[in-house]
This record gives C-alpha cells, sequence and structure tokens, in this order.
C-alpha cells in the first residue's frame, strides 16, 4: 500500500450568486456561534476530552444549533483547537492571559457526509437536508486539477454492511473561509498516495 502524504489544497472559489452569499453568510454565523458557546462551555465547566465535551453538551447543542453529529464533532474539534492555540499564546503574550479564546466569524471547517468534494465544487449539505455547491474558479481547479482527480479516485464505489457509503479517506476536514466580493477560499485537507500520479 503506498505511503500517503497530507498536503492542504488551496483554491479559491467563483464570485458566487446573492442567494448562495446568504444561505453561506448564515451557515457562518451559526457555526462561529456554535463554536464560541462550546469554548464557554469547555472552559466554564473545564472538560478536557472529546467525549467528556460532547456528553455534556449534546442535548443543548442539538435544540439550539444542529442535531447532527458529525458537525457536534465539527465543532468541538474547532473548539478545542482554539482554545490550545488560544492557550500556546497566551503564555507569550501577558494580554491574552485574561481573555476567553474566541472563534472568528467567516469560517467553516467541516468534513464528510456534510460538506464533499467533487470534481468542480465542494458540495455543503445544509440541516434541512439541501445541499449548496460552491464552484472552484477556474486557474485554482486547473492547477489542482491532479490532486482532484486523485481524491476522486479514492472515493468509494459501494456502499457498507449496512448499506451506507463510505467516505472517501483522501481527504478529511475542508476549510471554508469567508473573502470579501463573495468569494471563499476552500482549503482541503487530503491524504494523497506519494506514488500516485497526481503531477507533484
Amino acid at each position: 500500500m503506498p505511503e500517503k502524504k497530507v498536503r492542504i489544497l488551496k483554491l479559491l472559489s467563483v464570485a458566487l450568486t446573492r442567494e448562495k452569499q446568504v444561505i453561506l453568510l448564515e451557515e457562518l454565523k451559526r457555526y462561529s456561534a456554535a463554536t464560541n458557546w462550546v469554548i464557554k462551555t469547555i472552559l466554564k465547566n473545564l472538560l478536557r476530552s472529546p467525549a467528556r465535551i460532547k456528553e455534556a453538551i449534546e442535548d443543548t447543542f442539538v435544540k439550539e444549533y444542529d442535531n447532527r453529529a458529525v458537525y457536534l464533532d465539527n465543532v468541538i474539534a474547532s473548539a478545542r483547537a482554539e482554545i490550545a492555540k488560544h492557550t500556546k499564546l497566551a503564555m507569550t503574550i501577558r494580554s491574552m492571559r485574561e481573555k476567553t479564546p474566541f472563534f472568528r466569524s467567516g469560517r467553516l471547517i467541516l468534513s464528510q457526509p456534510i460538506i464533499k468534494v467533487g470534481d468542480k465544487a465542494v458540495v455543503l449539505k445544509l440541516m434541512d437536508r439541501t445541499e449548496i455547491a460552491i464552484p472552484y474558479d477556474k486557474r485554482s481547479r486547473n492547477r489542482l486539477a491532479p490532486e482532484i482527480d486523485s481524491i476522486l479516485r479514492g472515493e468509494p464505489r459501494t456502499p457498507d454492511t449496512s448499506g451506507i457509503m463510505q467516505l472517501n479517506k483522501r481527504y478529511e476536514r475542508i476549510r471554508l473561509t469567508w473573502n470579501n466580493e463573495g468569494f471563499v477560499d476552500i482549503d482541503i485537507r487530503a491524504f494523497l498516495p506519494e506514488n500516485d500520479d497526481v503531477g507533484l
């Protein structure tokens, strides 16, 4: 089995339509509100492990933010990362020691099956089960076409024994970052085989 190399694939979206912008901005706002609530809850209750955090917040989170387990897992991961980053900075920057970590609005960091890589776009599944496609711009798509093709070749073709389609193991979380003028930065954490033909 070939060794895999972790790469962050950086793409830019096309300018999104006004309708998509409104939907995406709502999603960004909800994600940051959820993440900041989780950060405060973790710190207030001195929670450490993801399992303990999930157990403590799941019921309230489902009522207030989103009922999907994967969404909750992603928010917990973002909250823990923000706390770790803040703690590290506070060791060297005295003014940060009295402040609470804060997840800035404008970022979504999600994983499958809520968000998926396609050949022309990433597709975001919303809480109401509708989907929104965020197309890559032509330049970044052409630059990373071999890597995207390699990711898609790793997509499983058949469901598992319970009938659920397996996740594509060639990529992990995807970060969407809001840009001015209705563009989105798309960062895909990919696991690409070293000897795969991706034009590296």
